[in-house]
């Protein structure tokens, strides 16, 4: 900003960058009105007049505003001021995560205080249907309290309990990256889960499960190679601790925590069960460290927004794994628990048996007080119109139903239509102006595009073959060309555009670049076997195999097909099948010759059904004697009678 006293919306006057990045710039502005200062993220101008990206900026923002929790970075205001577009955010003075943990090594307690803190921010925003997508140490913030925030939810997506995005715009950063992520696979709440669960591990261990020398290897790892053990780092892992670890960075999302909320709940359990005599408070003695710094920095990942400047001094401060954390050292869990084995696991076990009856208590009654209440308020409940919401955004419906305080039931289905585009309401229940009482629950099927499917590897396979293959996926066949490969078949593909493995759209096309020779087959259909035979030799090839077909349309021996098909380019010599018609269905009728004289003489019957030729009857008989043959032939079909070697009579059938 040219001039940074410049006062916002008459409200929020700037007092300096804070940071900067590829879309956007961060200032430290104070609130005139409200009397506090706050942070204002302003997208570059360039960016102004992109309508549909300046939209999508609005929409994500006042959908992140929902969010009211003490561990998220809370939007207070979305604005569109003349030619400027800004957020209004709650101004953390402290570092990010990041930058505490170059200069401190918490202890376990305070590891496991921080996380759970984290996953139940994560926990909030997922219950109303955001998942943030790039968690990170970069993404939350410390304060002087060593309370977590998260921060920076710009590539987050509004969800259902069936979300699944295929987009490289929830790449989020390679280590702190999750499977599916990876594999361009189903976005949901676990996702989120993963990467709380690598910044996790990171923290107890000083370095993240995967780290490879580029970026394909890492992502590699995250598919498929199983997660270090903690026991690699450090001894006397804690009881339950690598259970944790092992759920939270689970390769299949199904089998990690659902949420943020049940991420937390275990983690708090482990606080509860390793620190029993804690009153669940961080320490707060390293607050010192967290001045003077202002942590609006992603860690400089995709061009989002970057520290102009902080004012951390000092060397790093980690000590050996094996002094992990003065304040709870792992290394003494053990032998605490040992130094207090009778009363000490006496009253632990005491304590868990209240804890546990005082939550039945508590369930208890937030369910009974929940029906009581639903009741109560629903006696008076309205019955109204419900409003038309198809083609509407996700988040423009969720706004125009929350008018009325409909519930809302999410679900994502494949638009196989084409109509919708993705994250609309393509259909919904009930129906457009059906009456139904405020707060009834509404279903909105949302669009997530077309199917997505991976590429399959085509070549070295027979175009044949290949085209089957795409067929059964959903694919199509798109432009498929020629090129001569002496060492390669005839026929294989040898190229294929979009490559193998490349996410696309279910319909979409898939170019092939054929192997083929330089002779190509001439058009042979409608001549005739001597002809086809002619032309086969003069074009470089050889005749194949010959098959005959009763074909009443198509005159005796003449082409009805040819395999490969007219104008496909075979190598010198190459074999040439040929279909060839016999004039039609087969009639059966009786033939009789008469022997002529009066003595014996040699004899023969012969069928001529197109190129086949057939003896019925060969021997001597008596002049005088009649000879009767059944024959079963096509139109055009002779019948040759022969005497001593002779021809002496013919029948056409």
């Amino acid at each position: 900003m040219a001039n940074e006293q410049k006062v916002l919306g008459g409200r929020y006057e700037i007092i300096r960058a804070i940071g900067y990045g590829g879309m956007a710039e961060v200032y430290l502005a104070h609130d005139n009105v409200l009397d506090r200062d706050v942070a204002v993220k302003i997208l570059r101008d360039q960016y102004i007049s992109d309508k549909t990206f300046v939209n999508q900026f609005e929409r994500e923002a006042k959908s992140v505003a929902r969010l009211t929790d003490p561990n998220i970075i809370n939007v207070y205001d979305v604005v569109r001021e003349d030619n400027k577009q800004y957020i209004v955010m709650e101004y953390v003075d402290g570092v990010t995560l990041k930058e505490f943990l170059e200069k401190n090594k918490p202890s376990l307690e305070e590891t496991l205080e921080i996380i759970s803190r984290a996953a139940s921010g994560l926990g909030h925003a997922h219950r109303q249907n955001i998942i943030h997508c790039d968690v990170k140490p970069h993404n939350i913030l410390i304060d002087k309290d060593l309370n977590p925030k998260i921060a920076d939810f710009g590539i987050s997506k509004t969800i259902s309990s069936q979300t699944q995005i295929y987009s490289s715009e929830v790449m989020g950063s390679v280590h702190y990256l999750s499977p599916e992520q990876a594999d361009g696979g189903r976005i949901t709440c676990a996702t989120d889960v993963y990467s709380l669960g690598v910044v996790l591990f990171e923290m107890l261990t000083g370095s993240v499960p995967f780290s490879g020398a580029n970026i394909a290897q890492v992502t590699s790892m995250h598919l498929n190679k199983p997660v270090p053990r903690l026991s690699n780092y450090f001894e006397n892992v804690p009881e339950g601790l690598q259970e944790i670890i092992d759920k939270a960075l689970a390769k299949n999302s199904a089998n990690r925590y659902t949420n943020g909320d049940e991420f937390a709940e275990a983690l708090y359990d482990l606080i509860m069960k390793l620190f029993p005599d804690s009153e669940h408070h961080i320490n707060l003695a390293r607050r010192e460290d967290l001045k003077s710094t202002d942590p609006y920095d992603d860690g400089g990942d995709g061009g989002k927004t970057q520290v102009v400047k902080h004012n951390l001094n000092g060397e790093r401060k980690r000590p050996k794994l094996d002094d992990f954390g003065k304040t709870a050292p792992l290394t003494s869990l053990k032998g605490r628990d040992a130094e207090n084995n009778n009363e000490g696991d006496d009253s632990l076990r005491q304590r868990k048996i209240n804890y546990s009856r005082l939550m039945l208590l508590i369930t208890g009654i937030i369910v009974a007080i929940s029906m009581l209440a639903n009741l109560y308020f629903n006696r008076d409940r309205k019955v109204v119109e419900v409003p038309q919401v198809v083609n509407m955004t996700l988040v423009e419906a969720q706004n125009k139903l929350q008018e009325n305080d409909f519930k809302i039931n999410l679900v994502e289905q494949f638009d196989t239509s084409k109509k919708f585009q993705p994250g609309t309401v393509m259909e919904q229940n009930p129906k457009p102006g059906e009456k139904r009482k405020e707060g009834s629950m509404i279903t909105l099927i949302v669009s997530k595009g077309g199917e997505m499917k991976s590429v399959p590897n085509l070549v070295g396979m027979s175009v044949m073959k290949a085209e089957n293959i795409l067929t059964d996926l959903g694919f199509r066949v798109g432009t498929t060309t020629g090129r001569v490969e002496k060492d390669k078949n005839i026929g294989s593909v040898l190229e294929q555009s979009p490559r193998a493995l490349e996410k696309l759209a279910v319909g979409s096309f898939i170019n092939l670049v054929i192997c083929e020779g330089s002779n190509p087959v001439p058009e042979l259909k409608g001549k005739t076997l001597d002809e086809a035979k002619a032309m086969i030799v003069k074009a470089g090839l050889k005749l194949g195999e010959v098959d005959y077909v009763n074909d009443k349309a198509v005159k005796l021996n003449t082409i009805v097909s040819i395999t490969p098909p007219a104008g496909t380019k075979l190598a010198e010599g190459g074999l040439v099948n040929l279909t060839v018609s016999k004039g039609g269905e087969k009639k059966s009728s009786i033939v009789e010759f008469v022997v002529p004289g009066k003595t014996n003489v040699s004899v023969s019957v012969v069928l001529i059904d197109g190129d086949d030729k057939q003896t019925l009857y060969s021997g001597t008989q008596k002049g005088g004697v009649r000879l009767r043959n059944k024959v079963s032939a096509g139109a055009g079909a002779k019948v040759q009678f022969y005497v001593n070697g002779k021809l002496a009579e013919e029948k056409s059938l």
